[in-house]
């Protein structure tokens, strides 16, 4: 790799879009020009080092043949050249290295007398070397101070800022750093150490800069370095005057990770975000830009981590902080009129496996979520830190009992006669493609599993391979059922699906009775504005988002009442998507000091809480798409689908309706649907047929789907997936017909008569008893699901909301 394609390597894999370079650091030699980085980066500007022109200026008088040197023309050609460089559009700043050379105790008024005195001793001193010694280095304070002053006039009239190096950080000593760029590892190797021998750390202290903030109140002045030690006199000076600011270059990579935190936490204690810049400090190598800018983020990142976490910002100050520091600051002193860009075009959610968690740990993330759920219908997760998961449950799956899969939502008691007992252990195996970073959270990240049952030589299954559903080794894994039963679809009838969901939540006031945040009516728009509800669904939305869950809409919905509507996915990907969002709900709202809650029917006299499934397929075979001359224009597949949802839909109650409270939002007139039947647009019939117009309200269908409506927050969304899956799949297979048209009307307000007229005779499941009945009794989707995990689920519920109903 050439050494531009190096340079071009670390500066985009850090997102460096700007270099202002101070060319007096050439000391060695060999230092590419300011247009050499163009094309490297947006913008490149050069740092005009005051001292540096001053020696250029002065050799080239002391070496010419005037025997006599003339201060004012001394002063006139200096005066010149800033004016120059002031002028130029290729200049971002001015810069001072006086620390190093006479301090940082400037004199404001310099004596005219006495700086042409201190010109003539300089001429003299200079004539006196041979000539092979002879260079030009200004030490001397009193022609130091006057040049600055000149300097900054300049700078006055043409409004550059002025960098002054301050307090100890300069050379370096020996060190290695190693870090993965993806296509090849740095070896980097810099000379750390701490400040020249001739540097007085007294005289470097920022302090001594107050007379002279104080003289030019328009001047801009930078203290670099984050004028270690003395960052805290520095974010002093930041703090109490407006034309200083902070550069906490070289810090990174100079001082330890600790130190590096330190200096920040004292910055931030009494500097105003708005006056802190980050700067790299490279040179030479460009892996020293790389360094600096990777250990710049993680120790920034840990910082305002820690301050969210102790509740002195919240998480959007925090982010607002992180970008005024590494980008906003910069960009509006220098004026370099840049515009944010992403760091890599690759979002860690586009990153495949272990590369995925690599970008993860950049971020912040020092822990992983592994969650599950089971058959009480509970989301539970265990907690590992992030090296961990990668060097070992990755491979390894997390050791589980396979009891857990049946725990009673209580209590940790396991049911009697169920099929799973004490005995037996499961793998918990990271499903990779579901880890997402938690943006509430920022240190935590979340993974999906499929379980895995860990066999011993006594399991008469041991070193075999069944993964069918009735298998005694069958890991009782929501996640494996309802990938196996979409899998079974697509093959034997080329069918596939996307589903979308209706998230329906009320969220309640911090008190013992429930009471809601809010008494409006649907979609009210005082509901956004009476209480703090609006942050909460901004939050709640822009968390979805960032874990990648698009959401199409968001409202009210009465009495507290909010709905999160979300884009279709195929079936698997849904359901993650489904805990993902419910779990979002609720820590989001937590967070902001109210509760959220999916109970079906929180308030007696209100419309119960959904979680409405939108479910439609696609036939790969597109002469099954013909409709015919159906009045309702749907094809043979998705006739029969909902002839097979309908036929087994008392049975699909138990998972969808999974409490005795989900049965009491089944009522008459109250959008759920009593009566078992189908209807198109019509929100009381339990499956509802939608069409989306392709133009407009009166163009032509672009696609049909079916809304279940009966379907609830308390459920399981992969079991409910698998089962309203099964049964069309199981209406295809059998050709089931629709023996009733859909229904316009609400069935409710039908007499009986007409009812029976229409068909529709049946009544929706009342209570769980009965659907639990009804799911014991139908093998069709005991058979998809697996005779295991029906009877698991069964004994569970039974166990859990009819023995002890009255806990």
């Amino acid at each position: 790799m050439s050494y531009i394609d190096i340079c071009k390597t670390c500066f985009k894999s850090t997102g460096i879009q700007s270099l202002l370079l101070d060319d007096g650091l050439d000391v060695l030699g060999g230092l590419m020009d300011v247009q050499s980085h163009v094309g490297l980066v947006d913008v490149v500007r050069r740092i005009v080092r005051i001292e540096s022109i001053a020696e250029k200026i002065l050799y080239y008088l002391a070496t010419s043949n005037q025997k006599i040197l003339n201060f004012s023309a001394f002063e006139e050609s200096l005066k010149k050249q800033f004016e120059i460089y002031a002028k130029s559009e290729s200049v971002a700043a001015f810069k001072s290295i006086a620390v190093y050379r006479s301090g940082l105790n400037i004199d404001c008024v310099p004596i005219p007398e006495a700086t042409v005195i201190a010109l003539g001793n300089f001429i003299s001193d200079f004539e006196s070397l041979p000539d092979k010694k002879r260079s030009v280095k200004l030490i001397n304070k009193v022609l130091i101070d006057h040049i600055f002053n000149l300097a900054i006039d300049i700078a006055v009239q043409h409004d550059i800022p002025i960098q002054f190096h301050t307090g100890m950080l300069q050379k370096y000593c020996m060190f290695v750093f190693k870090q993965n760029l993806i296509d090849y590892e740095i070896s980097y190797y810099i000379d750390l150490g701490f400040g020249d021998s001739d540097l007085d750390l007294i005289t470097s202290n920022p302090l001594l800069l107050r007379p002279l903030i104080e003289k030019y109140p328009n001047v801009k002045f930078v203290l670099l370095r984050a004028a270690y030690p003395y960052t805290r006199q520095a974010g002093y000076l930041a703090s109490i005057y407006s034309n200083v600011y902070v550069d906490i270059g070289l810090v990174f990579p100079l001082i330890s990770a600790s130190g590096q935190q330190a200096s920040l936490r004292e910055l931030l204690e009494i500097c105003p975000s708005n006056k802190i810049l980050f700067s790299t400090d490279g040179r030479y190598h460009p892996e020293s830009f790389y360094v600096a800018a990777i250990q710049g983020r993680e120790a920034l990142s840990k910082v305002l981590l820690e301050s969210v976490e102790n509740g002195e910002f919240s998480y959007e100050e925090a982010i607002k902080v992180a970008k005024q520091i590494m980008f906003e600051n910069s960009n509006t002193l220098y004026n370099l009129k840049l515009t944010p860009k992403q760091i890599d075009s690759e979002e860690y959610k586009d990153v495949p496996g272990e590369r995925r968690i690599v970008k993860l740990k950049k971020m912040g993330v020092e822990f992983v979520r592994i969650g599950f759920m089971e058959c009480s219908n509970q989301y539970r997760f265990h907690i590992v830190p992030i090296d961990r998961f990668q060097n070992y449950i990755i491979n390894s799956g997390l050791t589980n009992m396979r009891a857990n899969t049946a725990s009673l939502y209580y209590g940790d008691v396991l049911p009697e006669n169920i099929g799973v007992n004490e005995v037996g252990e499961l793998l918990l195996k990271p499903d990779l493609s579901t880890l997402i970073h938690l943006p509430y959270n920022p240190k935590h990240a979340n993974v999906h599993v499929f379980f895995e049952n860990k066999l011993t030589p006594v399991d008469p299954q041991f070193g075999k391979i069944d993964n069918s559903p009735n298998s005694l080794a069958f890991p009782l894994c929501p996640r494996t059922c309802l990938e196996n039963i979409t899998e079974s679809a697509c093959k034997d009838l080329g069918i596939t699906f996307l589903i979308g969901t209706e998230f329906e939540f009320v969220l309640l006031k911090d008190t013992i009775l429930p009471v809601p945040v809010d008494d409006t009516v649907y979609a009210a728009a005082n509901s956004f504005h009476i209480s703090n509800s609006s942050e909460i669904l901004d939050r709640v939305v822009e968390s979805l988002q960032e874990q990648g869950i698009e959401v199409e809409q968001f409202h009210s919905d009465g009495l507290g009442k909010f709905e999160i509507v979300t884009t279709p996915e195929s079936p698997l990907i849904a359901a993650d998507k489904v805990v993902v969002t419910r779990q979002t709900i609720y820590d989001v709202a937590a967070q902001a000091g109210v509760k959220a809650t999916f109970v079906p029917k929180p308030f007696k006299e209100q419309v119960g809480i959904s979680a409405h499934v939108h479910l439609s397929f696609k036939e790969i075979d597109k002469s099954q798409k013909i409709a015919g001359d159906h009045p309702s224009g749907l094809s043979p597949y998705e006739r029969s689908f909902i002839a097979g949802m309908l036929h087994h839909i008392k049975a699909i109650c138990a998972f969808a309706l999974p409490t005795d409270l989900s049965y009491t939002r089944i009522v008459d007139n109250c959008c759920a649907g009593t009566w078992i039947c189908w209807g198109i647009e019509n929100c009381e019939t339990p499956i509802r047929v939608c069409y989306r117009p392709k133009t407009g309200p009166n163009g032509k269908y672009l696609d049909v789907h079916s809304e279940y409506k009966f379907v609830d927050g308390t459920s399981n969304p992969y079991l409910v997936f698998s089962a309203l899956i099964a049964s069309g799949v199981d209406g295809i297979k059998k050709g089931m017909q629709l023996t009733t048209n859909p229904i316009f009307y609400n069935p409710a307000s039908l007499s009986n008569e007409e009812r029976i007229e229409k068909g529709v005779t049946e009544r929706m499941p009342a209570s769980l008893t009965d659907t639990l009945k009804a799911l014991k009794e139908d093998k069709t989707l005991i058979d998809a699901l697996g005779e295991p995990m029906v009877r698991c689920y069964t004994g569970v519920k039974e166990v859990t909301y009819i023995k002890y109903s009255n806990l």
